[in-house]
């Protein structure tokens, strides 16, 4: 070898094609480099058998970048795109049959010598050589075991570019048949996280089709998984069957033959052969060469999963972003809700999404949002389920613990509902914000075991982030309703201190407050000193009786709040001696004291038809109307005290001025007796004169001096 013949191996690129029906398919590649250069157009590439097979008659095929060439272009492109400068390819044959080909390439424009070139060839030759004279077969065998390395070789191919695995399970069975024959083929898989195994590809008497998940159990299947090790009955089946512990289902077969899928130690499944009608259908030769497929497959079949799941669960993780994402910029809980139960059934397959949510009283869920038709059925109907009943749903809004049933034919809590009749698999998560339960997210499947460690998680993220969503929108609401209702009690305010008398402003008050509680009946109760009594003033809700219901200090709900000058909250009216009927529809009521600057004036009292109707926030808006209602009362009051006292000035001044004018005694006289009987409503007036008078003979109504 010449220094310059090959500058140091950093410099060589190899590539091995192996014969695949009219093609030969490239299955290893290396390069000392590392250079990157293993694209996916690389991996799949593809020589035609019969045009290479051509110019490989000859031996050794150079090529040369810097020349041109008439060779075909596939030839020629391959080493191009691998960055070579020259290539060559060297024939491997097998029994006379081209089978494969090795790719020497080379750069930064070193070439091959013929002594390299030579050596491969040497190399290649004696390796075929021993391995033809090691596994040279009986004569009988000879079709048999190149049926199996070419059926091998095929999978090797087909498991480095695996994109469709229906198709995938579809070649392996094609394979199989190519060497064993006709059978019943089953493939079955494993899946850990929920001890299930699922049969997505069964043939059996000509059909094809797949099997329901079902939980790893006693059949010869389970068992396979379990000890991880082949196994071949080929008579007295079913009887060798009990012996083993495992349980028959079905028609028993004739010969039943299996072989796990052992993916990094673990099984992640079993290619299952059966022959339902013949003993000793199969050998410890078709035993061999089930393992050597099992082997073949089980690490690219394992890392498709694998890859398949974490796209799936990328997708997920993917809806929870975008479902927080929309909480976080809209208070729309509607919207919200529909958006995120049409991504969980889209997104994770499910065949039904639904949010219920509590209702008031917390006695029930409702349902607030669903999918498809049998969702709209639910929302249209009010579909709704006692909290703690018998059922997966009444469960968990009792307790607030996630319920997974993968097979709700063996779940004593599933409840089925005709508009859902293809659930197979239920779960059920708490909507729940610390100790509070909001509602439940539930979620069916049309396939057992449908739910996995997985997907749970995912889905707990993304109850939890409708829960903050209905919280959210219980805050929003609560603030614009606080808001509203400020705005309201302002009004009222505004309003009653624009009132012109006392009674106008009551009226008014009682009226807007009326409107800002959404209907319940209101009363203001103004303090009588002397007769230590409550005496209604104003009223909205009430039969005009009202007006006559005199309260004495301590009694009653609002006598007790008057002498006790607090608030007083009764839930429940029937429950409470202290209350006078007032309403007989009445079931809960509010009074609170109208305080100003210390000094009792009345009680602002609220009745409701509903049971436990007002909380701390209402008693907190109440009081700080009463604060402005004592105020305004006060004023008013002061405001007429000035008003009568302004009037009495007025007619004194008229009277006096009256008089003033007068000149003689007579008239003046007449006057005064005239203007006092007018002014006090007295039918009439006497007016003596005399300095001895005593004041107890002197007539009702007129005095002089």
């Amino acid at each position: 070898m010449t220094e310059n013949s090959l500058a140091g191996t950093e410099f060589l690129v190899t590539a091995y094609f192996v014969a695949n029906a009219d093609r030969l398919q490239l299955t290893h590649y290396s390069d000392s480099q590392e250079r990157g250069m293993q694209t996916a157009a690389s991996r799949v590439f593809e020589l035609p058998l019969r045009e290479v097979e051509a110019h490989l008659k000859e031996g050794v095929l150079r090529v040369d970048q810097s020349k041109p060439s008439t060779l075909p272009t596939s030839l020629v492109m391959f080493p191009r795109q691998m960055g070579c400068d020259a290539a060559a390819f060297i024939p491997v044959h097998w029994n006379g049959a081209l089978t494969g080909a090795l790719m020497l390439g080379a750069r930064g424009g070193q070439t091959f010598s013929d002594e390299l070139i030579d050596a491969f060839q040497r190399t290649i030759r004696f390796a075929v050589s021993m391995a033809e004279k090691a596994t040279q077969p009986a004569p009988a065998e000879t079709d048999r075991r190149v049926r199996e390395a070419r059926a091998l070789n095929y999978l090797a191919s087909s498991a480095a570019t695996i994109s469709d695995l229906r198709s995938f399970y579809a070649s392996i069975h094609d394979q199989f048949r190519s060497v064993l024959g006709d059978f019943s083929f089953v493939i079955a898989l494993y899946d850990e996280a929920t001890n299930s195994i699922n049969i997505p590809y069964l043939y059996e008497e000509g059909r094809y089709s797949s099997l329901e998940t079902f939980p790893l159990g006693e059949g010869l299947t389970s068992i396979l998984i379990r000890t991880k090790e082949p196994l071949l009955i080929v008579e007295d089946t079913e009887k060798r069957t009990t012996a083993m512990g495992a349980k028959v289902s079905g028609r028993p077969p004739k010969s039943w033959m299996g072989v796990p899928l052992l993916a990094r130690g673990e099984a992640i499944g079993a290619v299952i052969i059966q022959d339902l009608d013949k003993e000793h259908a199969f050998n410890e030769d078709d035993l061999r060469f089930a393992s050597a497929v099992a082997n073949q497959i089980s690490g690219s079949l394992h890392n498709v999963r694998l890859l398949q799941g974490s796209q799936q669960l990328a997708l997920q993780f993917e809806t929870a972003a975008e479902i927080a994402r929309d909480i976080s910029s809209s208070l729309n809980l509607d919207e919200l809700l529909l958006k995120a139960v049409d991504l969980i059934r889209s997104r994770f397959n499910f065949y039904h999404a639904a949010v219920l949510l509590k209702d008031l009283p917390g006695e029930f869920v409702v349902v607030r949002e669903a999918t498809s038709e049998a969702g709209a059925q639910f929302k249209r109907s009010g579909y709704k389920l006692e909290v703690g009943s018998k059922s997966i749903i009444g469960s968990v809004a009792e307790k607030g613990e996630t319920l997974v049933a993968n097979d709700v034919s063996r779940d004593l809590l599933y409840m089925p509902h005709p508009a859902l009749p293809d659930t197979k698999s239920e779960a059920a998560i708490a909507l729940k914000l610390g100790e509070r339960i909001l509602g439940v997210l539930d979620v069916q499947s049309e396939q057992t075991y449908a739910f996995s460690n997985d997907n749970l998680r995912i889905l707990q993220i993304l109850a939890d982030q409708l829960a903050i969503a209905v919280i959210n929108t219980e805050l929003f609401a609560e603030t614009q309703e606080h808001l509203a209702q400020h705005r309201l009690l302002h009004h009222v305010t505004t309003t009653a201190a624009s009132g012109t008398t006392l009674d106008e402003a009551l009226q008014s008050a009682v009226n807007g407050l009326q409107v800002t509680l959404g209907g319940d009946r209101v009363t203001i109760l103004l303090l009588d000193r002397e007769k230590k009594a409550l005496e209604v003033k104003a009223a909205v809700g009430y039969a005009e009786e009202i007006y006559r219901i005199k309260v004495p200090l301590g009694g009653g709900v609002t006598g007790w709040s008057a002498l006790h000058r607090r608030p007083l909250r009764v839930n429940n009216v029937s429950q409470d001696p202290r209350y006078i009927e007032s309403s007989p529809n009445t079931k809960s009521e509010l009074a609170l004291p109208l305080l100003y600057r210390g000094e009792l004036l009345g009680v602002l009292n609220v009745e409701s038809e509903q049971v436990a109707a007002y909380a701390d926030n209402d008693e907190e808006l109440l009081g700080t109307l009463g604060g402005s209602l004592a105020a305004i009362i006060a004023n008013a009051r002061l405001l007429e005290q000035i008003r009568s006292q302004a009037e009495r000035e007025r007619v004194i001044f008229e009277i006096t001025d009256k008089i003033r004018r007068t000149t003689d005694m007579q008239t003046i006289l007449a006057t005064t007796a005239s203007e006092l009987t007018r002014v006090v409503g007295a039918s009439g007036a006497h007016i003596k004169l005399g300095a001895n008078l005593k004041p107890t003979s002197q007539p009702s109504g007129a005095r002089d001096e």
